[in-house]
């Protein structure tokens, strides 16, 4: 088995960082392919394009719900974000190169050459992942390819006898920094401080707060800690898997069912008549892959997957369950009364518990059937060297929701005006179980290709060209939801005396999103390469391989919503006609459409260098330069508010994205012993050219000119420790009332004002980090291995806002221990937070540097020990041809200045989770 080796060395930060990066392009002695997709491939030492390939090899260390998060740190180019822990919508968050666009930055991914989700795939199923970069890879794709391309392929036959293959692996995932809040006794000694700073009265009397303090009446006096309350330490799931593969001269095959489920962090969720409400998400996949020889000239490829999964959680939404275990106080009421009815009051919302237990439950169900089928010819007997092909897939996605809810009665404390004595008071009663079923969204996805592959070689020279014609339907459940896409393509590769290279491609597309005069585009790019190595200057005994390569051309992006360029009418108000007693409803223009609406046009440009030596080691740099105009954007500011009606968009906006990325790569094998250090790094920059931006009279407030999600806001120089030093400073707040305690701003324009041109840029960008990078460390000594992946990112900010967190009491929040510790108060002048406030205040929880942090961090994505059976002892059982034990681990620790919360997932959410995992493979 061939074993990728990466070294990078990067500075980061100004720092000296070991950094690693999987697959990439990778040159062996044997020839490796380099899928292009669209039937287009080349050998992996002739590409002149920016590609980077992971195999399952790789892939192989983790096991995901959601094979997005296999991608961590694995290609360069690629940046993967974790948004949440949510196992049914653990998606991460993907960009190829960065963000190089005002409006949707998503990548175009293709299954199989078709376009199709990540969600629906299972990790054992995935061949490859490969990213194309480069306008040479995405100019292929037209009007879809701006954004970069994810192609991945499944795993297929081989020509050997029958491999069967089975896999058990046994997970437990716990939580990731949870949030720490304050006791009852401190929420309302806070709220007393809180109400006293705003120049209230306290709600609590002395009497009360020991109350708390003591315990002496929980029902009352409550003292709950809802976080404990509500999640249990650790969630469960299993993942199955069986394989067979295997083929002989007419047929190869390869199919697996995959089975995995995961039973989720909430309690209590066992105490309700016949049903769970437990957050359980289950999927199964079905693959079969085939490969027909159905004669001397004649092949068939024909690939299904059926995909069926089913999300259960309690009545209430997920959001809300969150919502409400961030924002409760430990004091605000108790789980249950003495009469077993739920606690609540309707100044702190709904009760965590109950919204877990006593509000039913919702199922939703999905299921997605991929069919697929390729006939290829070879048509040697027309022309030497061509073959051609046809293509249909056809997928179907559905999913339905069952929903079984109720509304669950609760009791508050109110205070009887006659004996001066609490009491509960009820405020609805238990209510039963409402059924209703619904669907939630069904799509049909239909596609067509032809094409022709022409092959030649003759002397020095070596002539592959490629004609394509591709069609593409989507349509959803609803009205106006169809889009349709179509692709003429046009792609030549030459090289000459295996060391000049050249690449060429022409391709028009169009969109049915677009008007049906400006709907096609032109999406040319070039290619060149020349391999060093292969000239007799550079031949040496060490020298493996150079090559310098570079590329230049167009491709587009038409993510819009559809019928943009049409007129809109509404509703235009009610008019009477002559004698007519009653008004008759008119119409009227209520939105101009987009006249001319075109797609956005990526001039991408990259220079490359691919360098091997000694067997052992890799090198591959790139930077690139990617200038994106006619970018769909709001016409406000274009045009006269007075027009009467909404503005159109336009194709106005341009923005620059251009960066650096390195993979080097180290690989060796010492008698038994082997090992691998590899590591990938890039740099990506972008800048808003042109926006439409509304005027602004200092340079500082304009966003053009500055990054992509750039964050602004108030530039922090201090807090107010006295009504004296408020009154004295020349400068004044305008933002809101400003009390000793309260954030002081720095006066940006000398005005002797605070107030909206004072804000300036903050941070870096908040959504992609600019430096992103991984290493990774392997070793192998008679079967017995060790693996780990570190994965960062740098100059990536984030705005904290997270509720009770950073915004405590304000909205009946409660308040974490970190603001409570951190505040400012009387008695504790060099708080380093503003003051606590009931009433809220706009001059302190506003963006300002305060709360902007960073979020560059470290991660160790993967960490990995296995054992592999040694062949003698495999003999020996007469049945086995093959048996790995490992114990795995994920998201093991971070790194990084936020601390109390991982810098990717902020939010009052479903907290990121660490993950172990231990299994075992065995193949026969």
């Amino acid at each position: 088995m061939n074993k990728k080796i990466n070294i990078i060395l990067a500075s980061v930060l100004c720092s000296f960082n070991l950094m690693a990066q999987v697959d990439t392009l990778t040159i062996h002695k044997d020839k490796v392919v380099i899928d292009y997709g669209r039937n287009i491939t080349h050998d992996a030492r002739e590409v002149t394009g920016a590609v980077s390939t992971a195999t399952s090899d790789k892939l192989s260390h983790k096991n995901s719900i959601n094979a997005t998060n296999q991608l961590f740190g694995m290609l360069p180019g690629l940046q993967v974000l974790q948004n949440t822990g949510a196992v049914w919508e653990d998606g991460a968050t993907m960009y190829v190169r960065g963000m190089g666009t005002l409006n949707s930055k998503s990548p175009l991914v293709l299954v199989d050459g078709f376009e199709r989700s990540l969600k629906e795939l299972s990790s054992e199923e995935i061949e490859s992942v490969s990213i194309l970069k480069d306008a040479v890879a995405t100019s292929l794709y037209g009007i879809r390819g701006a954004n970069g391309v994810i192609l991945v392929k499944t795993k297929r036959g081989s020509l050997t006898s029958p491999q069967i293959n089975f896999s058990y692996e046994f997970n437990m995932a716990t939580p990731k920094r949870l949030p720490d809040f304050v006791d009852g006794y401190t929420y309302a000694s806070a709220l007393n401080e809180a109400m006293k700073n705003d120049g209230s009265m306290p709600r609590y009397s002395s009497a009360e707060l020991d109350a708390f303090k003591n315990q002496t009446n929980p029902l009352f006096y409550p003292n709950v800690d809802w976080v404990d309350e509500t999640l249990r330490g650790a969630s469960y799931g299993d993942n199955i898997t069986f394989s067979a593969r295997g083929g002989g001269k007419f047929v190869s095959y390869y199919t697996m069912l995959n089975f995995l489920d995961n039973r989720g962090i909430l309690q209590p969720t066992g105490d309700n008549d016949g049903y769970s409400t437990q957050l359980k998400y289950s999927k199964l996949n079905v693959r079969t892959n085939l490969d027909i020889t159905a004669s001397p000239t004649t092949t068939v490829q024909l690939n299904l997957l059926g995909n069926f999964s089913e999300h259960n959680r309690p009545g209430t939404g997920v959001g809300d369950i969150f919502t409400a275990i961030y924002q409760v106080p430990a004091g605000a009421f108790p789980i249950k009364t003495e009469r077993g009815i739920w606690g609540g009051t309707t100044t702190y919302g709904n009760n965590p518990v109950a919204n877990i237990s006593g509000k039913g439950y919702a199922r939703s169900q999905t299921r997605a059937l991929f069919a697929d089928i390729h006939l290829k010819q070879d048509l040697a007997a027309l022309l030497p060297g061509l073959t051609g092909g046809i293509k249909v897939a056809l997928d179907n996605t559905a999913a339905y929701w069952d929903s079984n809810t109720k509304n669950f009665g609760y009791e508050s404390a109110v205070l009887d005006l006659e004996t001066g004595e609490k009491e509960f008071k009820t405020h609805a009663n238990e209510g039963t179980l409402s059924y209703s079923k619904s669907v939630g969204s069904v799509t049909t996805h239909f596609n067509f290709e032809a094409y022709a592959n022409l092959a030649r070689k003759w002397g020095k020279h070596d002539l592959n060209a490629t004609f394509m014609y591709s069609m593409d339907k989507i349509k959803s459940k609803g009205r106006n939801t169809g889009r349709a896409f179509m692709d003429v393509i046009g792609q030549a590769h030459y090289a000459y005396n295996n060391r000049y290279l050249v690449d060429l491609s022409l391709s028009g597309s169009a969109s049915s999103i677009l008007d049906p005069d400006d709907r096609w585009g032109i999406f040319p790019a070039i290619g060149a390469g020349w391999i060093l190595s292969e000239e007799s200057f550079l031949k040496n005994n060490w020298l493996n391989f150079l090559k310098l390569r570079a590329s230049y051309g167009i491709s587009g992006r038409a993510d819009y919503d559809v019928n943009l360029f049409q007129d809109i009418y509404g509703s235009g108000g009610s008019y009477f006609f002559k004698n007519t007693p009653t008004s008759i409803s008119g119409m009227k223009l209520t939105q101009l459409g987009v006249e001319g609406l075109t797609y956005e046009k990526s001039h991408k440009l990259n220079v490359g260098v691919d360098f091997k030596a000694w067997n052992k080691l890799s090198l591959a740099i790139d930077a690139f330069y990617d200038h994106r105009t006619d970018i769909l954007v709001s016409g406000n500011n274009a045009v006269s508010g007075i027009l009467g009606m909404s503005v159109p968009k336009a194709n106005d906006g341009v923005v620059d994205n251009k960066g650096v990325e390195i993979a080097l790569n180290w690989d060796d094998k010492i008698s038994n012993f082997t090992y691998h250090v590899g590591g990938q790094f890039s740099f990506v920059r972008n800048k808003i050219i042109e926006q439409n931006e509304e005027y602004r009279p200092y340079d500082y407030l304009k966003r053009t000119g500055g990054s992509l999600n750039q964050l602004f806001g108030y530039e922090v120089v201090g807090i107010y420790q006295s009504q004296e030093e408020i009154d004295n400073r020349e400068v004044k707040q305008y933002l809101g009332d400003v009390r000793p305690g309260d954030l002081m701003f720095k006066d940006q324009n000398g005005d002797n004002r605070i107030d909206d041109y004072d804000q300036v840029a903050l941070g870096y960008n908040s959504t992609c980090p600019e430096i992103y990078y991984s290493f990774d460390l392997g070793a192998e000594y008679k079967g017995l291995g060790v693996y780990a992946l570190f994965q960062g990112t740098g100059n990536y900010s984030k705005m904290l806002d997270t509720r009770s967190i950073y915004r405590p009491i304000v909205g009946n929040n409660t308040i974490s221990t970190y603001y409570y510790e951190n505040r400012w108060s009387e008695t504790n002048p060099n708080g380093t937070l503003p003051r606590l406030t009931y009433s809220g205040s706009d001059n302190n929880y506003n963006n300002n540097s305060l709360w902007v942090a960073d979020a560059s961090f470290l991660k160790l994505r993967t960490l990995e020990m296995y054992y592999k059976l040694p062949e003698k002892l495999l003999k020996r059982t007469g049945f086995l041809g093959g048996a790995k034990i490992f114990a795995r681990a994920h998201d093991l620790f971070c790194i990084d200045g936020i601390d109390i919360r991982d810098p990717e997932a902020i939010g009052a959410s479903h907290p990121t989770m660490t993950q172990y995992a231990f299994g075992f493979n065995l193949s026969f």
